[in-house]
């Protein structure tokens, strides 16, 4: 019985250790929900309001706000913040106010120089999709950090200088309405606590993820795969954030040679720390880096070719840092493959940006690495081959399909960017299918094409099915890893509870058995000593009296 009791418990103590080493797919602590990195400097304000509004993809039970003052030399206070429910452009509901503190309960807060601040948790139940309002009440003179992005797009709305604290007012009365667009002021990101959901993509890349575009809107493929992911039960949801910076790099260029201090933003080996890898939650990074790497070493801004700049060599040995940083955390990590393009001209973009048979080469020459498998990345995914013109009749795998692009055939347009999100497979992410998003427009594969061909298994490989078998010409490879499906680790995890629960109880139960048993056997024992015990010998009996005994004895 000791032995089974032994083993018993060995057993459960083993169970219980795989049960808390074992990673959770759902419900951390707190998740991010909602990104924006701040790409350069706009202007300044003084003694002013700002209000930026931003939409959570996940439910939660409280806030935590991120506010970077990344692109100013000097120190930013504010001297009140909030946050409430988002009603319509500037204007909140109504009683929805709650102040926000920081370290630990003070309502004001200095940011360091170039620095970035974390309040303390926030005590606002939020829904998935519910839109919030944060005010911020900045004291003194401040440089304005942004994300900007994009036309039609708006989110912040500010007060002139010197009108003082209207973090509380719900009205946009106070707010001057040409302060108004589309460049989310100091506002960096948004992290729920206690959600059903299982945790947070990290969107990384360029204006293209970031939803540039004259037809956009803002909306890109984080949005439609967002909206995917949405169709799912809370508990397999997760939040897609969208880390994109329109002209960003991968790699870091010389000064004056990109858009990096004006608005290209910090490349992407350099800012991964904190835009990605530093959020709580997160659980992969999808990566779409490279054209801008592409065209600006090819002379974009120079005016000449400045390599190594710019080279298929240099941009691979970029991804390859960058999936390393990743993998080295336990995540999963993506790599899309370039979307195709064609010259823009001034007058279907804001710049012309010339793409020839050089930049193609380069382009090409990624694209094949990329699907080579000696990444380093866990998977790839061959958006390049959905994008290309290879449908109604065309078989153009090196050109953009224009109805998927907007006029400066570099930027996707929403239909092109719901095709690209319908591409990417949720099973990825350890969760189930997803229902498509429907397709803005038709677009037929060109039959003969092996382009046309490539494109349909891809999208056929990432389409619901009730199989997660993976045809051999999908760009969705994985690469081996370890890492395990949620959904079987949320299984093994309820078996095994199921399981300890029963060794518990079996070990209760063969333990009160044993002890009855031992119970009953001293009982046993000592009825057998009251049976063949022998009888107490009496004391002798006291002298009787009578005479002197020198009188010797009696006779009879």
């Amino acid at each position: 019985m000791a032995t089974v009791l032994k083993f018993l418990l060995s057993a459960g103590f083993l169970i219980t250790s795989l049960l808390v080493a074992t990673p959770s797919g759902a419900t951390p602590g707190w998740q991010i929900t909602w990104t924006s990195p701040m790409d350069l400097a706009l202007g300044a304000t003084y003694n002013s309001t700002v209000r930026d509004t931003a939409t959570v993809a996940v439910a939660g039970s409280s806030v935590q706000l991120t506010f970077s003052n990344l692109w100013s030399a000097l120190p930013t206070t504010f001297g009140a913040v909030t946050v409430g429910v988002d009603q319509v452009g500037a204007t909140v509901v109504a009683g929805t106010f709650v102040p926000v503190t920081f370290n630990h309960g003070q309502r004001a807060v200095t940011i360091p120089a170039h620095g970035q601040i974390t309040s303390d948790p926030v005590g606002l139940v939020v829904h998935a999709n519910e839109k919030l309002a944060v005010s911020i009440a900045v004291s003194g003179w401040a440089t304005v950090s942004v994300h900007y992005c994009c036309t039609g797009n708006v989110n912040t709305w500010a007060t002139s200088n010197g009108v003082g604290d209207h973090t509380t007012d719900p009205t946009a009365t106070a707010f001057n309405p040409q302060l108004t667009g589309s460049y989310v002021r100091w506002l960096s990101g948004i992290a729920v606590a206690n959600s059903p959901a299982r945790g947070a993509i990290v969107a990384f890349g360029d204006s293209i993820t970031d939803g540039y575009g004259y037809e956009n809107n803002g909306f890109s493929w984080v949005n439609a795969l967002q909206q995917r992911i949405d169709q799912l039960p809370p508990v397999d949801q997760m939040s897609v954030v969208n880390e994109g910076i329109a002209g960003n790099t991968l790699t870091v260029f010389p000064p004056g040679t990109s858009y990096a201090t004006n608005s290209g933003g910090v490349p992407g080996v350099t800012r991964l720390a904190t835009d990605a890898l530093a959020w709580p939650g997160v659980k992969d990074v999808i990566v779409l880096l490279g054209t801008n790497d592409i065209w600006f070493g090819a002379g974009g801004v120079a005016g000449k070719p400045i390599p190594p700049y710019g080279t298929a060599a240099a941009i691979e040995q970029g991804l390859r840092t960058v999936a390393a940083a990743v993998r080295a955390r336990g995540l999963n990590v993506y790599a899309v493959t370039l979307l195709p393009r064609a010259t823009s001209t001034k007058k279907d973009h804001d710049i012309p940006e010339y793409w020839g048979p050089a930049e193609q080469s380069v382009m090409s020459a990624v694209n094949a690495w990329l699907l080579s498998a000696r990444t380093g990345f866990t998977g790839v995914v061959n958006l390049a081959a959905v994008t290309a013109d290879v449908y109604n009749g065309d078989c153009n795998p090196n050109t953009p399909f224009a109805p998927y692009f907007n006029p400066d055939h570099l930027h996707p347009n929403v239909a092109g960017e719901t095709a690209m999100a319908n591409a990417i497979s949720t099973q990825l992410f350890g969760l189930p299918d997803a229902p498509l998003d429907p397709p803005v427009l038709s677009a037929t594969p060109t039959p003969g094409c092996a382009a046309a061909k490539l494109a349909s298994s891809v999208l056929a490989a990432a389409a619901p099915t009730t199989t997660t078998t993976v045809s051999p010409t999908t760009t969705a490879t994985v690469a081996p890893t370890t890492t395990i499906p949620s959904s079987l680790l949320r299984s093994a995890r309820s078996l095994g509870m199921w399981l300890l629960l029963a060794l518990v109880v079996l070990a209760g139960v063969l333990a009160l058995v044993a002890r009855r048993r031992v119970l009953k056997r001293r009982r046993a024992r000592r009825q057998a000593m009251r049976v063949v015990a022998y009888p107490r010998v009496p004391p002798p009996a006291p002298p009787r009296s009578g005479p002197n005994p020198r009188s010797g004895p009696r006779r009879r």
